[in-house]
């Protein structure tokens, strides 16, 4: 069996991917824990909007109300208050999971490699969390308007952001030093930060689509089926609810970000290295003794 997690540490491509796996099944009860502690209000939120908003939509479908009332009508009842409070707790749900896993892995290296308690992870968390909500509006934005220019500036942008919420909260970074920092540990080392962030969403997008697909097939094999649009109800609320729960898959890519963030300032500046020949002799701390790659 593998020892606990190194997070101080030069790593390449694979190993990575590799400890982001292994870090997952030795902490999966504890994340898992603090994931429904601080995140579980946000998720039920942000499911009922949905279900709310999926309701609205099998209805206008299934009654025809676009047809019947005109197109623009159809839109607004489907794109009504419900849609946009959704975003919003999907939003707040996603940077709450974002800071409790980041606070987890502060203090599990704070720490020594050992398991946080709540108690330390809640520290962390309410003093980071306004400020990351904040900030993500701001970088969401960025990314859109990236986006907007023929998709090119958006994947590029994209490492660098997702690098910027760690450096907040390990660093305990603002918003505009992040920005900078990110960018400096990122240089040279552009390609290998995106494919590993590319590789890991793909999984997690594989494992989630295959959770919510049957609903989904059998849901568009009845509309198909029938003489007129029809969406099953049932099948659409089942499919909602799954994707919700489907949301605590997206706590790999925030680990993989995270061991990639201490692998590429280890890599430019070494506090690992040297944080290792001080403690040399000292028997009380345990070290991961798996070789470095150069």
């Amino acid at each position: 069996m593998p020892g606990k997690i190194e997070f101080k540490k030069r790593r390449d491509f694979g190993q990575v991917i590799n400890d982001t796996f292994t870090f997952m099944r030795q902490n999966l009860k504890p994340l898992i824990k603090i994931y429904f502690t601080f995140c579980g209000l946000f998720l039920l939120a942000s499911m009922l909007t949905m279900l709310l908003q999926q309701y609205k939509m099998v209805n206008v479908i299934n009654t025809g109300i676009g047809n019947r009332y005109g197109k623009s009508s159809g839109l607004g009842a489907i794109y009504g208050i419900e849609y946009f409070l959704s975003l919003l707790f999907s939003m707040t749900s996603y940077v709450s999971m974002s800071v409790a896993i980041l606070s987890y892995v502060a203090v599990y290296v704070q720490k020594g490699n050992q398991i946080p308690t709540t108690d330390e992870v809640w520290g962390y968390f309410k003093y980071y969390f306004f400020r990351i909500f904040g900030s993500s509006i701001l970088l969401i934005i960025l990314l859109c308007i990236a986006f907007m220019f023929c998709l090119v500036p958006g994947f590029w942008l994209f490492p660098y952001v997702a690098m910027m919420f760690p450096i907040m909260v390990i660093e305990n970074g603002s918003l505009g030093y992040s920005f900078s920092r990110s960018f400096k540990i990122i240089k040279d080392n552009f390609w290998i930060t995106f494919g590993t962030l590319a590789v890991v969403w793909i999984i997690v997008s594989a494992c989630m689509s295959m959770i919510v697909l049957p609903t989904s097939l059998f849901n568009m094999i009845g509309m198909f089926t029938h003489k007129t649009p029809h969406m099953s109800l049932t099948l659409t609320m089942i499919t909602t609810v799954l994707q919700s729960l489907c949301q605590v898959f997206t706590i790999i890519p925030i680990i993989t970000i995270s061991l990639a963030y201490f692998s590429l300032v280890e890599q430019k500046e070494s506090p690992g290295l040297m944080e290792r020949i001080s403690n040399f002799g000292n028997t009380e701390k345990p070290i991961d003794t798996r070789p470095e790659e150069y």
